[in-house]
């Protein structure tokens, strides 16, 4: 067995964590630096046969959100870093895919690492996931939340100023939106709505 990372390939020796069996070259407890290109060679009174192979040796990765929960008032704007390290250090580029509730979302908004939702609205408000998908097939995952802050009420829609002659029913709309959902009252001349039934 041969390490081929070079110019020539240098013998393979057993150690505390390599051992040669025969035709087995066992590593225990592989690290970063095992990796490399390997060349098993083979020969006789005929004649010699070798093969190479490489080893890559995957580092664990650790995801996480930038913030992990974030408050933020209707009309604002919502930014979220993707976090990906290796053994404590950046990992580098990756290919992260954002989520939203569980459902992809549209590359717009998002720059390398950071997603950025502006104009937050009601429908923003859930949970952020962060998927990171490496070479070697496997993936890894991080998630946030993004709340709503407190917004005053303010008004979608006010009814319209009507004059009718006494006996027909009348139907006034008023509709409002903020955070918490707003709670609507009615009042006839500053005063609470008699409550006689009609």
């Amino acid at each position: 067995w041969y390490t081929h990372n070079g110019p020539e390939p240098i013998p393979v020796s057993s150690g505390p964590r390599i051992r040669l069996l025969g035709p087995v070259l066992a590593i225990e407890a592989v690290t970063g630096e095992d990796g490399g290109v390997y060349k098993c060679s083979a020969s006789n009174a005929g004649g010699e046969a070798s093969a190479d192979l490489r080893l890559t040796v995957s580092t664990p990765i650790h995801v996480e959100i930038s913030p992990n929960v974030l408050s933020v008032h209707m009309g604002g704007t919502a930014e979220f870093r993707c976090l990906v390290t290796a053994n404590g250090m950046s990992a580098g580029p990756q290919h992260i895919t954002w989520f939203k509730d569980g459902r992809q979302l549209p590359s717009s908004g998002r720059v390398g690492d950071t997603l950025q939702v502006t104009g937050v609205t009601r429908e923003d408000k859930g949970m952020y996931q962060c998927v990171v998908r490496r070479q070697e097939g496997d993936s890894f995952q991080a998630s946030a939340e993004l709340q709503l802050g407190d917004a005053p009420p303010s008004l979608v829609y006010s009814f319209i100023e009507q004059t009718l002659q006494p006996g027909p029913a009348v139907s006034l709309k008023c509709s409002a939106q903020g955070n918490p959902t707003p709670q609507i009252s009615w009042t006839l001349d500053g005063f609470p709505l008699p409550t006689n039934g009609r």
